[in-house]
Protein backbone atom coordinates (compact mmCIF):
# COMPACT_ATOMS: atom_id res chain seq x y z
CA UNK A 1 0.00 0.00 0.00
CA UNK A 2 1.57 3.29 -1.12
CA UNK A 3 1.53 6.66 0.57
CA UNK A 4 0.41 8.74 -2.42
CA UNK A 5 -3.13 9.15 -1.10
CA UNK A 6 -2.15 9.49 2.57
CA UNK A 7 -1.47 12.49 4.75
CA UNK A 8 1.41 12.14 7.20
CA UNK A 9 1.36 13.12 10.87
CA UNK A 10 4.76 13.87 12.42
CA UNK A 11 5.29 13.99 16.20
CA UNK A 12 8.53 14.66 18.02
CA UNK A 13 7.32 13.12 21.27
CA UNK A 14 9.29 15.05 23.89
CA UNK A 15 9.05 14.73 27.65
CA UNK A 16 7.95 18.35 28.15
CA UNK A 17 6.51 19.35 24.77
CA UNK A 18 5.32 17.51 21.69
CA UNK A 19 6.30 19.15 18.43
CA UNK A 20 3.68 18.27 15.82
CA UNK A 21 3.46 18.76 12.08
CA UNK A 22 1.31 17.55 9.19
CA UNK A 23 1.83 16.97 5.47
CA UNK A 24 -1.24 16.45 3.31
CA UNK A 25 -1.36 14.09 0.35
CA UNK A 26 -1.86 17.10 -1.92
CA UNK A 27 1.28 18.81 -0.57
CA UNK A 28 3.27 15.63 -1.17
CA UNK A 29 2.02 15.41 -4.74
CA UNK A 30 2.93 19.05 -5.41
CA UNK A 31 6.48 18.51 -4.18
CA UNK A 32 6.33 21.14 -1.44
CA UNK A 33 9.24 21.81 0.88
CA UNK A 34 8.96 22.24 4.66
CA UNK A 35 8.90 26.05 4.47
CA UNK A 36 5.93 26.09 2.10
CA UNK A 37 3.65 23.76 4.08
CA UNK A 38 0.23 25.24 4.82
CA UNK A 39 0.57 24.48 8.56
CA UNK A 40 3.86 25.14 10.37
CA UNK A 41 4.87 22.85 13.26
CA UNK A 42 2.99 23.41 16.53
CA UNK A 43 4.08 22.82 20.12
CA UNK A 44 1.80 21.09 22.63
CA UNK A 45 2.47 20.33 26.31
CA UNK A 46 2.96 16.61 26.82
CA UNK A 47 1.07 16.50 30.10
CA UNK A 48 -2.28 16.57 31.80
CA UNK A 49 -2.82 19.02 34.65
CA UNK A 50 -5.24 19.28 37.54
CA UNK A 51 -6.03 22.77 38.90
CA UNK A 52 -5.64 23.14 42.69
CA UNK A 53 -9.28 24.21 43.01
CA UNK A 54 -12.39 22.77 41.43
CA UNK A 55 -12.75 24.17 37.93
CA UNK A 56 -16.02 24.81 36.17
CA UNK A 57 -14.50 24.65 32.69
CA UNK A 58 -15.96 22.26 30.11
CA UNK A 59 -12.55 20.65 29.66
CA UNK A 60 -12.11 19.65 33.29
CA UNK A 61 -15.67 18.31 33.49
CA UNK A 62 -15.07 16.26 30.36
CA UNK A 63 -11.71 14.85 31.51
CA UNK A 64 -12.44 13.97 35.13
CA UNK A 65 -11.09 17.21 36.53
CA UNK A 66 -7.92 17.20 34.39
CA UNK A 67 -6.85 19.51 31.58
CA UNK A 68 -5.17 17.80 28.64
CA UNK A 69 -2.17 19.34 26.89
CA UNK A 70 -2.83 22.90 25.64
CA UNK A 71 -6.17 23.09 27.49
CA UNK A 72 -4.19 24.22 30.52
CA UNK A 73 -3.43 27.50 28.72
CA UNK A 74 -7.08 28.48 29.19
CA UNK A 75 -6.63 28.76 32.94
CA UNK A 76 -6.53 32.26 34.45
CA UNK A 77 -3.63 31.19 36.70
CA UNK A 78 -1.01 28.44 36.63
CA UNK A 79 -0.35 28.52 40.34
CA UNK A 80 -0.26 25.16 42.10
CA UNK A 81 -1.07 22.98 39.08
CA UNK A 82 -0.65 19.25 39.66
CA UNK A 83 0.97 17.62 36.61
CA UNK A 84 1.02 14.09 35.32
CA UNK A 85 3.35 13.41 32.42
CA UNK A 86 3.33 10.31 30.19
CA UNK A 87 7.12 10.39 29.94
CA UNK A 88 9.41 9.79 32.90
CA UNK A 89 13.21 9.81 32.60
CA UNK A 90 12.82 10.00 28.84
CA UNK A 91 10.57 6.96 28.35
CA UNK A 92 6.81 6.63 28.03
CA UNK A 93 5.63 5.06 31.28
CA UNK A 94 1.94 6.08 31.26
CA UNK A 95 0.49 4.87 27.96
CA UNK A 96 -3.06 5.90 28.86
CA UNK A 97 -1.89 9.48 29.43
CA UNK A 98 0.06 9.44 26.18
CA UNK A 99 -3.05 8.27 24.38
CA UNK A 100 -5.08 11.13 25.87
CA UNK A 101 -2.52 13.76 24.87
CA UNK A 102 -2.22 12.41 21.33
CA UNK A 103 -5.99 12.18 21.00
CA UNK A 104 -6.25 15.85 21.98
CA UNK A 105 -3.64 16.82 19.37
CA UNK A 106 -5.26 14.77 16.60
CA UNK A 107 -8.73 16.11 17.41
CA UNK A 108 -7.54 19.71 17.56
CA UNK A 109 -5.62 19.28 14.29
CA UNK A 110 -8.63 17.55 12.66
CA UNK A 111 -6.59 14.47 11.82
CA UNK A 112 -8.25 11.09 11.27
CA UNK A 113 -5.54 8.51 12.15
CA UNK A 114 -6.98 5.67 10.06
CA UNK A 115 -6.55 7.75 6.92
CA UNK A 116 -2.95 8.83 7.62
CA UNK A 117 0.61 7.65 8.03
CA UNK A 118 2.41 8.38 11.32
CA UNK A 119 6.03 9.39 11.95
CA UNK A 120 7.07 9.54 15.62
CA UNK A 121 10.28 9.84 17.62
CA UNK A 122 11.45 7.39 20.27
CA UNK A 123 14.67 7.57 22.33
CA UNK A 124 17.67 5.73 20.99
CA UNK A 125 18.39 2.42 22.77
CA UNK A 126 14.74 2.08 23.75
CA UNK A 127 13.89 -1.18 25.60
CA UNK A 128 11.88 -3.66 23.55
CA UNK A 129 8.92 -3.67 25.93
CA UNK A 130 8.43 0.06 25.42
CA UNK A 131 8.68 -0.32 21.65
CA UNK A 132 5.88 -2.85 21.78
CA UNK A 133 3.78 -0.33 23.71
CA UNK A 134 4.29 2.17 20.89
CA UNK A 135 3.21 -0.38 18.27
CA UNK A 136 0.04 -1.12 20.18
CA UNK A 137 -0.83 2.53 20.70
CA UNK A 138 -0.26 3.42 17.04
CA UNK A 139 -1.99 0.46 15.40
CA UNK A 140 -4.40 -1.01 17.93
CA UNK A 141 -5.55 2.17 19.68
CA UNK A 142 -5.47 4.75 16.88
CA UNK A 143 -5.44 2.49 13.82
CA UNK A 144 -2.98 4.46 11.69
CA UNK A 145 -2.62 3.17 8.14
CA UNK A 146 1.17 2.94 8.55
CA UNK A 147 3.94 4.29 10.73
CA UNK A 148 7.67 4.83 11.15
CA UNK A 149 9.60 5.33 14.39
CA UNK A 150 13.06 6.90 14.63
CA UNK A 151 15.28 8.50 17.27
CA UNK A 152 15.19 12.32 17.21
CA UNK A 153 18.83 12.42 16.09
CA UNK A 154 17.98 10.60 12.86
CA UNK A 155 15.34 13.19 11.97
CA UNK A 156 17.64 16.07 12.94
CA UNK A 157 20.24 14.60 10.57
CA UNK A 158 17.59 14.52 7.84
CA UNK A 159 16.75 18.18 8.49
CA UNK A 160 20.40 19.18 8.03
CA UNK A 161 21.13 16.70 5.21
CA UNK A 162 23.86 15.04 7.28
CA UNK A 163 25.49 11.92 5.88
CA UNK A 164 28.30 11.68 8.43
CA UNK A 165 28.34 13.78 11.58
CA UNK A 166 27.07 13.90 15.16
CA UNK A 167 23.84 15.16 16.68
CA UNK A 168 23.77 16.46 20.24
CA UNK A 169 20.15 16.26 21.37
CA UNK A 170 19.75 17.96 24.77
CA UNK A 171 16.14 18.13 25.84
CA UNK A 172 13.85 17.90 28.86
CA UNK A 173 14.70 14.43 30.15
CA UNK A 174 18.31 13.82 29.15
CA UNK A 175 21.00 14.55 26.56
CA UNK A 176 22.37 12.25 23.87
CA UNK A 177 25.41 12.50 21.60
CA UNK A 178 24.56 10.35 18.57
CA UNK A 179 26.99 9.81 15.66
CA UNK A 180 25.46 9.70 12.20
CA UNK A 181 27.12 7.43 9.61
CA UNK A 182 25.75 6.95 6.11
CA UNK A 183 22.70 8.99 7.22
CA UNK A 184 21.88 6.51 10.01
CA UNK A 185 21.97 7.02 13.79
CA UNK A 186 24.61 4.78 15.40
CA UNK A 187 23.32 3.44 18.70
CA UNK A 188 26.51 1.55 19.60
CA UNK A 189 28.58 4.75 19.56
CA UNK A 190 26.04 7.03 21.20
CA UNK A 191 26.55 8.39 24.71
CA UNK A 192 23.97 9.65 27.21
CA UNK A 193 24.08 12.33 29.92
CA UNK A 194 21.33 11.89 32.51
CA UNK A 195 20.70 15.61 32.66
CA UNK A 196 18.12 17.71 30.87
CA UNK A 197 15.90 20.72 31.26
CA UNK A 198 13.75 19.12 33.96
CA UNK A 199 16.69 18.78 36.35
CA UNK A 200 17.74 22.37 35.68
CA UNK A 201 14.25 23.72 36.39
CA UNK A 202 13.93 21.65 39.56
CA UNK A 203 17.29 22.95 40.75
CA UNK A 204 16.22 26.55 40.12
CA UNK A 205 12.97 25.88 42.02
CA UNK A 206 14.94 24.69 45.03
CA UNK A 207 17.37 27.61 44.97
CA UNK A 208 14.75 30.37 44.72
CA UNK A 209 12.51 28.61 47.28
CA UNK A 210 15.38 28.59 49.76
CA UNK A 211 16.34 32.21 49.15
CA UNK A 212 12.99 33.83 48.45
CA UNK A 213 9.41 32.64 47.84
CA UNK A 214 8.36 29.00 48.05
CA UNK A 215 8.12 28.01 44.37
CA UNK A 216 8.25 24.22 44.72
CA UNK A 217 4.75 23.81 43.20
CA UNK A 218 5.30 26.33 40.40
CA UNK A 219 7.11 24.33 37.73
CA UNK A 220 5.65 26.20 34.75
CA UNK A 221 6.51 29.62 36.18
CA UNK A 222 10.06 28.70 37.14
CA UNK A 223 10.62 26.95 33.82
CA UNK A 224 9.54 30.12 32.03
CA UNK A 225 11.89 32.19 34.21
CA UNK A 226 14.74 29.79 33.41
CA UNK A 227 14.13 29.96 29.67
CA UNK A 228 13.92 33.76 29.68
CA UNK A 229 16.72 34.70 32.06
CA UNK A 230 19.35 31.96 32.30
CA UNK A 231 22.36 31.98 29.99
CA UNK A 232 25.67 30.19 29.60
CA UNK A 233 28.70 32.05 30.92
CA UNK A 234 31.82 32.01 28.74
CA UNK A 235 34.11 32.33 31.80
CA UNK A 236 32.01 31.01 34.65
CA UNK A 237 34.31 31.79 37.57
CA UNK A 238 34.98 35.36 36.40
CA UNK A 239 31.29 36.06 35.82
CA UNK A 240 30.40 34.43 39.13
CA UNK A 241 32.75 36.85 40.86
CA UNK A 242 30.96 39.76 39.16
CA UNK A 243 27.64 38.63 40.63
CA UNK A 244 29.02 39.35 44.11
CA UNK A 245 29.01 43.06 43.32
CA UNK A 246 26.04 45.18 44.44
CA UNK A 247 23.93 46.89 41.79
CA UNK A 248 25.51 50.22 42.61
CA UNK A 249 28.96 48.87 41.73
CA UNK A 250 28.13 47.46 38.32
CA UNK A 251 26.40 44.10 38.80
CA UNK A 252 24.90 43.47 35.35
CA UNK A 253 23.58 39.99 36.10
CA UNK A 254 21.01 40.73 38.78
CA UNK A 255 17.46 41.00 37.46
CA UNK A 256 13.93 40.82 38.85
CA UNK A 257 11.29 38.33 37.74
CA UNK A 258 7.75 39.47 38.58
CA UNK A 259 5.55 36.50 39.46
CA UNK A 260 2.09 36.15 37.88
CA UNK A 261 -1.10 36.75 39.83
CA UNK A 262 -4.76 36.14 39.05
CA UNK A 263 -4.82 39.67 37.64
CA UNK A 264 -2.00 38.97 35.14
CA UNK A 265 -2.93 39.19 31.47
CA UNK A 266 -2.27 36.29 29.11
CA UNK A 267 0.88 37.91 27.76
CA UNK A 268 2.40 37.75 31.23
CA UNK A 269 0.73 34.54 32.37
CA UNK A 270 4.08 33.04 33.44
CA UNK A 271 5.46 36.29 34.82
CA UNK A 272 7.91 38.75 33.29
CA UNK A 273 11.37 40.21 33.88
CA UNK A 274 12.39 43.77 34.60
CA UNK A 275 15.65 45.50 35.59
CA UNK A 276 16.50 45.01 39.23
CA UNK A 277 16.39 48.05 41.50
CA UNK A 278 17.84 48.61 44.98
CA UNK A 279 15.60 47.48 47.83
CA UNK A 280 13.30 50.23 49.02
CA UNK A 281 13.05 51.08 52.65
CA UNK A 282 10.50 49.13 54.67
CA UNK A 283 7.25 51.00 55.01
CA UNK A 284 7.65 52.73 51.65
CA UNK A 285 4.14 52.68 50.06
CA UNK A 286 5.64 51.98 46.63
CA UNK A 287 6.99 48.69 48.02
CA UNK A 288 3.48 47.21 47.81
CA UNK A 289 3.56 45.41 44.48
CA UNK A 290 3.49 41.97 42.90
CA UNK A 291 5.76 39.32 44.46
CA UNK A 292 9.14 39.34 42.77
CA UNK A 293 12.07 36.96 42.54
CA UNK A 294 15.53 38.48 42.26
CA UNK A 295 17.86 36.27 40.22
CA UNK A 296 21.59 36.82 40.30
CA UNK A 297 24.21 34.05 40.10
CA UNK A 298 21.39 31.54 39.43
CA UNK A 299 21.22 32.90 35.89
CA UNK A 300 24.59 31.33 35.08
CA UNK A 301 24.96 28.60 37.72
CA UNK A 302 21.86 26.67 36.57
CA UNK A 303 22.91 26.07 32.92
CA UNK A 304 26.54 25.62 34.06
CA UNK A 305 25.48 22.15 35.22
CA UNK A 306 25.32 21.12 31.55
CA UNK A 307 29.11 21.47 31.48
CA UNK A 308 29.75 20.39 35.07
CA UNK A 309 27.06 17.89 36.16
CA UNK A 310 29.05 17.22 39.32
CA UNK A 311 27.74 20.57 40.60
CA UNK A 312 24.43 18.73 41.04
CA UNK A 313 25.97 15.54 42.38
CA UNK A 314 25.85 13.71 39.04
CA UNK A 315 28.99 11.65 38.40
CA UNK A 316 29.15 12.12 34.63
CA UNK A 317 31.08 14.34 32.28
CA UNK A 318 29.59 17.48 30.76
CA UNK A 319 28.10 17.75 27.29
CA UNK A 320 31.47 18.48 25.70
CA UNK A 321 32.94 15.36 27.31
CA UNK A 322 29.96 13.24 26.24
CA UNK A 323 30.48 14.37 22.64
CA UNK A 324 34.23 13.73 22.77
CA UNK A 325 33.69 10.27 24.28
CA UNK A 326 31.17 9.38 21.57
CA UNK A 327 33.53 10.45 18.79
CA UNK A 328 36.49 8.67 20.41
CA UNK A 329 34.53 5.40 20.21
CA UNK A 330 34.40 5.68 16.41
CA UNK A 331 37.09 4.35 14.06
CA UNK A 332 39.94 6.86 14.05
CA UNK A 333 39.70 7.54 10.32
CA UNK A 334 36.17 8.90 10.82
CA UNK A 335 36.75 11.11 13.84
CA UNK A 336 38.01 14.22 12.03
CA UNK A 337 35.01 14.21 9.72
CA UNK A 338 32.61 13.94 12.66
CA UNK A 339 34.20 16.79 14.64
CA UNK A 340 33.69 18.96 11.57
CA UNK A 341 29.96 18.28 11.38
CA UNK A 342 28.26 18.55 14.80
CA UNK A 343 24.62 19.62 14.99
CA UNK A 344 22.91 20.91 18.15
CA UNK A 345 19.23 20.26 18.83
CA UNK A 346 16.86 20.37 21.79
CA UNK A 347 15.60 23.06 24.13
CA UNK A 348 18.77 23.36 26.23
CA UNK A 349 20.68 24.56 23.17
CA UNK A 350 18.55 27.73 23.23
CA UNK A 351 20.40 29.19 26.22
CA UNK A 352 22.24 32.34 25.06
CA UNK A 353 25.95 31.62 24.86
CA UNK A 354 25.47 27.84 24.70
CA UNK A 355 26.90 27.24 21.22
CA UNK A 356 29.91 29.51 21.78
CA UNK A 357 30.80 27.90 25.13
CA UNK A 358 30.37 24.36 23.81
CA UNK A 359 32.61 25.17 20.86
CA UNK A 360 35.34 26.45 23.20
CA UNK A 361 35.07 23.41 25.50
CA UNK A 362 35.19 20.99 22.56
CA UNK A 363 38.12 22.78 20.98
CA UNK A 364 40.09 22.10 24.15
CA UNK A 365 39.30 18.37 23.94
CA UNK A 366 39.54 17.72 20.18
CA UNK A 367 42.91 16.89 18.61
CA UNK A 368 44.53 20.00 17.13
CA UNK A 369 44.64 18.57 13.62
CA UNK A 370 40.83 18.28 13.47
CA UNK A 371 38.66 21.15 12.31
CA UNK A 372 35.64 21.82 14.51
CA UNK A 373 32.27 23.03 13.27
CA UNK A 374 28.96 23.28 15.16
CA UNK A 375 25.61 24.06 13.57
CA UNK A 376 22.26 24.91 15.10
CA UNK A 377 18.81 25.73 13.73
CA UNK A 378 17.22 29.08 14.55
CA UNK A 379 14.93 27.14 16.90
CA UNK A 380 16.75 23.92 17.82
CA UNK A 381 13.68 22.60 19.61
CA UNK A 382 12.00 22.16 16.21
CA UNK A 383 14.87 20.48 14.36
CA UNK A 384 13.56 16.92 14.76
CA UNK A 385 9.99 17.65 13.70
CA UNK A 386 11.28 19.62 10.69
CA UNK A 387 13.41 16.63 9.77
CA UNK A 388 10.35 14.41 10.09
CA UNK A 389 8.38 16.70 7.81
CA UNK A 390 11.23 16.70 5.31
CA UNK A 391 11.21 12.90 5.36
CA UNK A 392 7.42 12.91 4.92
CA UNK A 393 7.78 15.03 1.78
CA UNK A 394 10.35 12.68 0.28
CA UNK A 395 9.95 9.33 -1.46
CA UNK A 396 12.26 7.66 1.09
CA UNK A 397 9.58 7.30 3.74
CA UNK A 398 7.66 4.59 1.88
CA UNK A 399 10.48 2.06 2.24
CA UNK A 400 10.72 2.66 5.99
CA UNK A 401 7.11 2.44 7.14
CA UNK A 402 5.25 -0.59 8.47
CA UNK A 403 1.64 -0.82 7.30
CA UNK A 404 -1.31 -1.77 9.46
CA UNK A 405 -1.77 -4.93 7.38
CA UNK A 406 1.86 -5.99 7.91
CA UNK A 407 1.51 -5.46 11.65
CA UNK A 408 -1.71 -7.48 11.78
CA UNK A 409 0.02 -10.36 9.99
CA UNK A 410 3.44 -10.35 11.65
CA UNK A 411 3.01 -8.41 14.89
CA UNK A 412 5.85 -6.65 16.71
CA UNK A 413 8.54 -8.55 14.82
CA UNK A 414 8.04 -6.56 11.62
CA UNK A 415 8.46 -3.17 13.30
CA UNK A 416 11.57 -4.38 15.14
CA UNK A 417 13.17 -5.59 11.93
CA UNK A 418 12.12 -2.58 9.84
CA UNK A 419 13.02 0.14 12.35
CA UNK A 420 15.84 -1.42 14.36
CA UNK A 421 17.19 -4.24 12.23
CA UNK A 422 16.41 -7.03 14.69
CA UNK A 423 13.51 -9.02 16.11
CA UNK A 424 11.99 -8.10 19.46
Amino acid sequence: MGLDDKGIVVLDNGGYNIKAGYVSAEERSRGCDVQSLSSPPEIFPNAVAKPPKKSSSVATKRNGGFLVSAELYDLPSYSGLFFRRPIERGYVKEWDLQRDVWKYIFTRSKVEPKENCFVVTEPIALPGSLRRGMDELVFEEFGFASYYSAPPAALVARHFDITDGLVLDSGFSFSHAVPILNSGAQQQYSRRLDLGGKVLTNQLKEVVSFRSWNMMDEFLVINAAKEELCYVAQDFLAELEDTRLPLSEGNKTMIDYVLPTHASDKENRFGYSRPSVPKRAKGDPSQQEQPTLTLNNERISIPEALFHPSDLGLHQGGLHEVIAESIAALPRQLQGRIYNNIVLSGGNCKFPGFEKRLTAELRALAPEEYDLALTMDKDPELSAVKGGLKLALSHDLERHVVTREEYQEEGHRVTAERFYGRAR
